[in-house]
């Protein structure tokens, strides 16, 4: 049987996105978040933005030992305004990923559209809320960090998941 589908999504779940916010602007937190969300838009717009985040903290492995028992993709929402970021993101799976990630980058603006297993994701924007599957909310109490969602997820018994999609393919 095919290993179940789980989403990842980039900026601020497999990327550490607030680091370079932070290499631009270091005093970013001491800011109001009134004058924070466009200073962060702006910088959004820059040329090596994306390719220049390093991978959040454990992501990297994470992404391999779930790749033991998902069949894991990238669901990423580029920055439409900025169309390096689209060629930005490829470049950095490439780098960190690899050919573990060959083919299994989506880009859309539109996460609701697709259903897997789960999709780990930090917001409720782009249609996660309308994404059919778990929403593996990182960043939470729940989910705060790598090594508990990965916990969680390498733990996740599927028998019942895996019986609804037999059902679903025989019918």
């Amino acid at each position: 049987m095919e290993k179940p589908i789980l989403f990842f999504d980039m900026d601020g779940v497999l990327v550490d996105f607030m680091s370079v916010v932070k290499e631009y602007h270091p005093d970013i937190d001491l800011l109001e978040e009134h004058e924070r969300k466009p200073l962060i838009k702006k910088l959004c717009l820059l040329p090596e933005f994306y390719s220049k985040m390093p991978p959040y903290p454990g992501a990297i492995d994470s992404w391999h030992t779930l790749g033991q028992k998902f069949d894991n993709y990238i669901l990423s929402a580029p920055k439409w305004q900025n169309p390096f970021s689209y060629i930005e993101k490829r470049i950095w799976c490439d780098e960190y990923l690899g050919e573990s990630v060959y083919k299994k980058l989506i880009l859309s603006h539109n996460k609701g559209i697709l259903s897997g297993f789960g999709l780990i994701d930090d917001r409720l924007k782009y249609g996660v809320d309308k994404f059919k599957g778990l929403h593996i909310h990182f960043g939470t109490d729940k989910f705060p960090d790598w090594e508990q969602t990965t916990k969680y997820l390498m733990n996740y018994d599927l028998t019942e998941y895996l019986e609804q999609q037999k059902t679903l393919t025989n019918s």
